[in-house]
């Protein structure tokens, strides 16, 4: 399964990225959301409530049943270095196919 989106790097450059889809889990001390994909030594990084993040795992399982390919938009995602948290305001990122 492959996910769409568009990410922020460090150094604030915007760029959009296609990559496998390993996973997503929550990180309470941070309240963000931390996407895993086939990009080894990076993370993507969305600072959202857990309400949010659980309304999310729920769209992305609908998804995945029908659909290879699914879109996160709507929102800030960082990209950081494996084991790098970035914080914010918390985001709005929707999930379409």
């Amino acid at each position: 399964m492959y996910i769409s989106m568009t990410t922020i790097d460090g150094s604030d450059y915007q760029t959009n990225e296609i990559c496998t889809f390993y996973g997503i889990r929550y990180d309470k001390r941070y309240n963000t959301a931390v996407i895993s994909t086939d990009h080894q030594k990076h993370d993507y990084v969305v600072p959202m409530t857990e309400t949010k993040y659980e309304q999310m795992v729920d769209e992305i399982a609908i998804v995945a049943k029908e659909h290879n390919l699914f879109y996160m938009k709507n929102g800030v995602i960082f990209r950081c270095r494996k084991g790098e948290i970035r914080t914010g305001e918390p985001q709005n990122v929707t999930v379409s196919y």
